[in-house]
């Protein structure tokens, strides 16, 4: 289960499986918006509530705002969704870029979510063995179809512990120089084949960190508008996956036009950008 709290304030939502970590994010949130009530010296802290005429004070800073963001988060706690899916704000349709490392729990959490709903999966991917693994372990069952795109050879050589032949699976191994039109052309194709009436379609893109390397930002940025087009006529729910410590922020902030929602991916949480 999912639990979502979003702000009336501003834009900023938070989602996660363990509400102990949402209900954290949700009171430093809080805090933001409201540490302008927040008057301090050497001496003390004092509050004051802009939601009732509650005023606190303490001798201890760090004791004082606790106390502040637990009474803050008092009314506000009703505001909290269970068995919400983050794509919901977008119709499960489109396209959303989670910010995060590739091979970390949140990374992990943020592919569970968007592929377990699927009938049909595509990854795009450098990790290939590592993404069967994802799909063995970290789901309840495979999707009906899953098709990995990538251009390592011999994607599955150490992966011993999984009955590939068993599997609903398919894999293209692609040219080391295949060009961006070729690759989208491959991914649209496999979605359509594998595609009827009434199947969900999701694609995990790993490789967004990988074509701005290969190329300049602008040729990337074309590349994704395109795809992007393509793959929501096609209904399906896309997930790229970009490593913010590996972009200039200029560069992400560009790129963020391209998506019709941004997350930053940690652990089990996961919060608009």
């Amino acid at each position: 289960m999912v639990h979502q709290w979003q702000c009336r304030e501003c834009k900023f939502t938070v989602w996660s499986s363990k509400q102990s970590e949402l209900v954290d994010a949700v009171k430093s949130h809080l805090l933001s918006h409201y540490k302008y009530t927040v008057e301090s010296d050497e001496f003390s802290l004092r509050w004051d509530c802009p939601y009732c005429n509650q005023t606190s004070q303490s001798y201890d800073a760090d004791e004082g705002l606790a106390k502040f963001k637990n009474h803050l988060f008092k009314h506000v706690s009703a505001l909290i969704d269970s068995g919400v899916h983050v794509a919901d704000r977008i119709d499960r349709v489109g396209n959303i870029l989670i910010l995060s490392p590739l091979e970390t729990a949140g990374a992990d959490n943020a592919r569970v979510h968007f592929t377990s709903p699927a009938d049909v999966a595509v990854f795009v991917t450098n990790n290939p063995a590592e993404r069967v693994r994802f799909l063995d372990n970290a789901l309840q069952s495979w999707p009906a179809w899953t098709t990995i795109l990538t251009t390592k050879a011999q994607p599955f050589a150490d992966v011993t512990d999984i009955d590939l032949e068993a599997a609903p699976l398919d894999i293209a191994i692609l040219d080391k120089g295949v060009s961006m039109t070729e690759l989208g052309e491959t991914l649209v194709r496999v979605l359509d084949e594998q595609q009827t009436s009434n199947s969900r379609l999701t694609v995990g893109f790993d490789i967004l960190s990988e074509l701005l390397r290969l190329f300049d930002t602008e040729t990337a940025f074309k590349f994704v508008h395109v795809l992007n087009s393509r793959l929501a006529n096609m209904d399906a729910l896309t997930h790229y996956y970009l490593n913010p410590n590996a972009q200039p922020e200029s560069e992400i902030n560009v790129l963020k036009e391209l998506f019709d929602l941004q997350i930053r991916a940690k652990g089990s949480r996961f919060r608009t950008v």
